[in-house]
């Protein structure tokens, strides 16, 4: 079991997305940004820079932070898009969007997105890298099917959460033939579209522990009624367990 420590950001999408590639059994604990959780002593314990993604591998113990390392890690313990005869060629194309893609346009997000006319000058500087990344992706993939070669990879992983926001950074994705080619080919497996929602995934689950915590809350509030109802249907169903139903042919099971 996988403990994913996450947020709604395409860095956090990036391992959702593997973890639905890879199959792996997962839970997801919302990391609450805006309400700085990342900061909490409790949560720099596993993440030193107060930084999402995080994971828990219940199975040996061990976590692992920031993206990149995860996927890694991830790609070894399935061995599953991390092929040993590519990974030289896989950790480039995987790094250059650690250190370039993803700062770069994360950078063009907080400019053009969420603070637009705030700096011409930081507007315009990133708007023009991140214009020269779609240019360098669409180059790349006019050689190869995939960033690393023929064959998909973490490196499509990490890459394609950016370029899904493409709507955010008025480009125009349409006008990069190999990049749209690419970005659609990958937006149509199922294991991207249900990672890249992996924050719902808990929904059900989240949404049944709140009703039974305020249920308790308004069964146990000094109310002998409910009280007294509470632990009146408890031992009916002890009960019924046994086979003794309160009356003929009923049973509250």
């Amino acid at each position: 079991m996988i403990e994913l420590y996450s947020a709604d950001t395409p860095n956090g999408k990036k391992i959702g997305i593997m973890l639905e590639e890879i199959g792996f059994d997962y839970n997801v604990t919302k990391i609450d940004l805006g309400n700085k959780e990342q900061f909490s002593p409790e949560f720099r314990k596993i993440s030193p820079f107060s930084k999402i993604p995080v994971i828990k591998d219940h199975d040996n113990k061990e976590s692992v932070f920031e993206s990149g390392a995860i996927l890694m890690y991830l790609g070894e313990k399935s061995n599953k898009f991390y092929d040993k005869e590519n990974r030289l060629k896989i950790n480039q194309w995987l790094m250059g969007q650690m250190g370039y893609v993803g700062p770069m346009i994360g950078q063009h997000h907080q400019f053009h997105h969420y603070n637009s006319g705030k700096s011409e000058f930081g507007e315009k500087r990133y708007f023009d890298i991140a214009k020269s990344i779609y240019h360098d992706l669409n180059e790349r993939l006019g050689q190869s099917k995939f960033l690393a070669g023929e064959n998909y990879s973490i490196a499509d992983i990490a890459t394609w959460p950016w370029i899904a926001r493409h709507e955010w950074h008025d480009i125009g994705l349409k006008n990069y033939q190999n990049l749209s080619r690419w970005y659609l080919e990958i937006a149509d497996r199922e294991a991207v579209i249900k990672g890249y929602n992996f924050m719902d995934k808990n929904l059900l689950h989240q949404t049944r522990k709140v009703f039974i915590e305020k249920s308790n809350q308004y069964l146990f509030n000094d109310n002998n009624i409910y009280i007294q109802y509470y632990k009146f249907f408890n031992e009916a169903v002890k009960l019924a367990k046994k086979g003794q139903f309160l009356d003929s042919g009923w049973s509250p099971l």
